[in-house]
C-alpha cells in the first residue's frame, strides 16, 4: 500500500448483525495497526466497545473521551491520553514573536528537517523523553521517527519542519505534516535535555510557525499528552487553543 493510499483509506466496524458500528481512518501507532479517528454510528459507547474490540484485536483506537473510557473499561490499556490544540497564523493575529521568520540565536544553525536524515535525530528523540515523561512509551521504535518524516503516518513533511544544530550536533526538532484531515500538524517538538539548550525547543517552535505563516498556511494544529504540563504551557503562551480531547487505546489480542 503506497502512503497516499494507506492515508486515505477508511475502515469500518459491524456488529454480529452487520448494522455499522463505527468507522476509522487506517493508520498505524506504536508498531501495530491503528484506527484513527474512530466515529461511532448511533450506539453508545459502552455498547459499541465489545464490537469494536473483537474487529481490531491488538489495534490501537483513537477515539473520543468517551469511547476511549469504553474501550479501557472493557479490557483495552490506555496507550496516550491527549488534547487537541489549534492556532490561527494570520500574520494579523501573529505578533512580532511569530511574524518574523528570522533566526536570531547566532550560535545554532537551523536546517529543513526534510535535508536531516531521521537517524540522526533518533538518538535525541529517546533523550528527550526518558522513562516517566508523560511521551516516553511512543520512543523506542526508531520507525515511528522515520514515519513521521517520511509522510507514512500522516502524510508529507512540510517545509516550516526545522532543525537546531550547535557545530553539527543535533539539538531541537520541529516536524510539521501535511496530514489530509487534520491539515498542518506539529508532529514533534523535542530538544536535547542538557541545560544548555533550555528554551531552544520553544523558539524553535516560534521560528517554524513564523514559516509557516509566511507560507500561507491558515492554521496549524497539535495534540499534546494528558500530564505533559510544561508543553501545555508553552503552547497556551503561543496563541494555541485547545479544541477536543481524545483517547489512544491499545486493544487486547492480536499477536503482540
Amino acid at each position: 500500500m503506497t502512503t497516499d493510499e494507506s492515508i486515505r483509506t477508511r475502515g469500518t466496524v459491524f456488529d454480529r448483525d452487520g448494522a455499522l458500528v463505527a468507522d476509522y481512518r487506517l493508520g498505524h501507532r506504536a508498531g501495530r495497526p491503528a484506527a484513527l479517528d474512530l466515529r461511532l454510528h448511533r450506539l453508545p459507547a459502552e455498547l459499541a466497545a465489545p464490537a469494536i474490540l473483537t474487529a481490531l484485536p491488538g489495534w490501537v483506537v483513537s477515539a473520543g473521551e468517551d469511547t476511549g473510557a469504553a474501550l479501557i473499561a472493557a479490557g483495552g490499556r490506555l496507550f496516550r491520553h491527549l488534547h487537541q490544540y489549534k492556532r490561527d497564523l494570520y500574520k494579523r493575529d501573529l505578533g512580532a514573536d511569530l511574524g518574523d521568520t528570522a533566526w536570531a540565536d547566532p550560535r545554532i544553525e537551523v536546517l529543513p528537517a526534510a535535508s536531516v536524515s531521521p537517524a540522526r535525530m533518533h538518538d535525541l528523540w529517546i533523550a528527550a523523553y526518558p522513562p516517566g515523561h508523560p511521551d516516553s512509551e511512543k520512543t523506542p521504535n526508531p520507525d515511528e521517527l522515520d514515519s513521521l518524516h517520511d509522510g507514512r503516518t500522516l502524510g508529507p513533511l512540510l517545509e516550516c519542519s526545522v532543525v537546531a544544530v550547535d557545530e553539527g550536533r543535533i539539538v531541537a526538532v520541529v516536524l510539521i505534516n501535511d496530514a489530509e484531515l487534520l491539515g498542518p500538524w506539529i508532529t514533534e517538538v523535542f530538544r536535547d535535555p542538557d541545560p544548555r539548550y533550555a528554551g531552544v525547543g520553544g523558539r524553535l517552535l516560534r521560528h517554524s510557525l513564523g514559516l509557516a505563516a509566511a507560507a500561507g498556511l491558515p492554521a496549524i494544529g497539535l495534540a499534546v499528552t494528558e500530564g505533559n504540563d510544561s508543553a501545555r504551557r508553552l503552547y497556551e503562551r503561543l496563541g494555541f487553543r485547545p479544541v477536543e480531547s481524545f483517547m489512544q487505546v491499545v486493544l487486547p489480542g492480536g499477536e503482540r
